[in-house]
């Protein structure tokens, strides 16, 4: 029996809502689940599950559910089978859309593309590091969800590194390797699809698309696809040539696009890495990575975007255009714009000068004037150490949130600024926090996991260069 729009699926502990959409093998529904009480969204087959049916959802359950911790990876709650034998899996809901619909009328802007790639390259080595090959990463795949924050989803046709490779792929952002085959994929596909995946943020095609659009012509369908596939296999990737994207930002894709596989990145870890030195080199800070067992931002980050600049005194100087608040909106033109949450006191993306002097202002919401704004409130950034150990925990009955840290080097007069982090860097509109204490008990943000950022500032103002960051995760 087919679930139909009609007769939507009667699942026991949810109340349908509406359908979200549709593809060859199930639909999308969104139901109310009654405890806990939210929104998600329940995949489910259109036919009853025979046997390669049944092993394809709980496939895809049983990759996603090793990898749903990550704050960039969609989560999946459970999985079953109907009363009228369809297979179904719960997943997270992502309100914002995906980036398909976002791209068919938006762009972002080079450091913006720089953050997300940031955060599904640590999505994509997590996955990587389980064994896990997405073979179809996409914009379509990428999901918005409540806080804006990218989300690495269908893993429907992914295998592990151990399986026998199978078909599934999308033309526009699969590899010549993958073309040429008619299938598979590996590590090194999945970060060319993802640079495929950036390189179209930037300019709302896919990368052929872009550079060969007049060879491609007004061609649809089938015939596209197949004129695509040859364009793919018998030419070299395009460039960017928009005097908006930085030089810089142009070899990071090319080399993740790269026509020899070993010619790419080595890992998504690197990918990743290679994206935080060239963020913080041309916007003056860095979004961090997320991936277990690495520290957030590569050694001697910030030393190494000086030297970069001082042995080329003559570049221009490259400043952030990141200017927008976060909010989901109906068109999701804002859902990516900037983070949800970020520093108000102490704010690093801020920091686009290049001299160990630049500054930020901290002011309080409650007694700023700024008609008298002084000077002796700037804070600046010198030899302060980061905090260490910096560690969160839900509380056993899930309405609250503890974090602590330590001080490496406690001195008279110290305080901390932390505030809460979205998907990507801080939004110098947003409010933060200061304490005095190493620790702090906050309400849980929505979503499967809290992330906080916190930063050392010293009594004569001085602040650590680069916050700590740790999420705590819903047991």
């Amino acid at each position: 029996m087919e679930a139909t729009d009609s007769i939507p699926p009667q699942i026991p502990g949810y109340t349908f809502a509406q359908k979200l959409g549709s593809g060859s093998e199930a639909n999308v529904y969104l139901y109310q689940q009654l405890s806990p009480s939210r929104q998600v969204a329940i995949k489910v087959s259109k036919g009853m599950l025979d046997p390669r049916a049944a092993a394809r959802f709980r496939s895809e359950a049983n990759f996603m559910g090793k990898i749903s911790s990550h704050p960039y990876i969609l989560s999946v709650y459970e999985s079953g089978v109907t009363a009228t034998g369809n297979g179904y899996t719960v997943f997270e809901y992502a309100p914002g859309g995906n980036y398909k619909t976002f791209l068919e009328s938006n762009r972002l802007n080079a450091d913006q593309m720089l953050t997300v790639g940031i955060n599904l390259a640590s999505a994509l080595s997590t996955a990587h590091r389980e064994g896990i090959i997405h073979r179809d990463i996409k914009p379509s795949n990428i999901l918005i969800n409540t806080h804006g924050m990218p989300m690495l989803s269908d893993f429907g046709i992914a295998r592990t590194i151990y399986g026998r490779p199978g078909i599934g792929y999308t033309i526009a952002w699969a590899p010549p390797e993958v073309l040429a085959k008619n299938g598979g994929g590996n590590e090194s596909s999945d970060i060319y699809s993802l640079g495929a995946t950036l390189f179209a943020m930037l300019t709302g095609q896919s990368p052929y698309e872009y550079g060969y659009s007049e060879a491609l012509g007004a061609t649809r369908g089938k015939e596209r696809g197949t004129l695509l596939r040859n364009i793919i296999l018998t030419n070299p990737p395009p460039k960017l040539n928009s005097p908006d994207v930085p030089p810089q930002v142009e070899r990071i894709l090319r080399k993740a696009l790269n026509e020899t596989p070993e010619d790419r990145y080595y890992s998504a870890y690197d990918f990743a890495r290679d994206m935080q030195r060239v963020q913080q080199e041309l916007y003056g800070h860095a979004t961090p990575t997320t991936v277990e067992g690495e520290p957030p931002f590569p050694q001697n980050l910030y030393a190494q975007s000086q030297a970069n600049i001082q042995v080329s005194p003559t570049a221009p100087k490259q400043r952030s255009i990141w200017a927008k608040p976060l909010t989901i909106v109906v068109s999701v033109v804002a859902a990516i714009a900037a983070v949800e949450l970020a520093f108000a006191y102490v704010i690093m993306p801020n920091m686009d000068s290049v001299s160990d002097n630049s500054s930020v202002q901290i002011k309080n919401p409650e007694t700023y004037d700024p008609e008298n704004d002084s000077p002796d409130s700037a804070i600046t950034t010198g030899s302060v150490p980061s905090v260490e150990n910096l560690t969160g925990s839900y509380s056993a009955d899930g309405g609250s949130v503890q974090f602590t840290w330590a001080n490496p080097d406690p001195q008279n007069g110290d305080s901390y600024a932390w505030s809460m982090v979205g998907n990507a860097g801080v939004n110098p509109n947003t409010q933060g926090t200061t304490t005095t204490d190493t620790h702090i008990s906050i309400e849980p943000a929505d979503g499967s996991q809290t992330c906080i950022q916190v930063s050392l500032i010293r009594a004569d103002r001085q602040m650590s260069q680069n916050p700590a960051i740790a999420c705590a995760a819903k047991s």
